[in-house]
């Protein structure tokens, strides 16, 4: 979700966490799903949009690091500080449609943990 070529250049890197709080109105846009019209209007006649904002800390890229694992260091930090859950995918999963064999993957983890013995 990060543009590759700004971990590839020797710069510091300045993370914010934005967490939003869909208690008043969302913030978040799936346009497969609504118009951008449709989303102005749910957002400007939304009680309010809330969020946490948190600057972290400058981050430079470590020896031997290369572009793709500092993104995900610095993708992790993000995900720590705003208290959720870092998962590895690129934002498409909404667009398509998740196979059958995948679901039954998570699915028999998922009642492997909560078997009672």
């Amino acid at each position: 979700m990060f543009k590759k070529g700004c971990f590839e250049v020797d710069c510091p890197i300045y993370p914010v966490a934005i967490k939003y709080d869909p208690r008043f109105g969302d913030a978040f846009w799936n346009s497969s799903e609504q118009s951008m019209v449709q989303i102005l209007l749910m957002m400007m006649t939304s009680w309010a949009i809330v969020c946490d904002v948190w600057y972290l800390p400058p981050m430079r890229r470590k020896e031997g690091e290369d572009a793709a694992m500092f993104a995900a260091r610095v993708k992790n930090e993000i995900a720590n500080k705003g208290g959720l859950v870092e998962l590895d995918w690129d934002g498409q999963l909404k667009r398509q449609n998740v196979k059958v064999e995948w679901k039954q993957i998570q699915q028999k983890i998922f009642s492997e943990r909560i078997k009672f013995e």
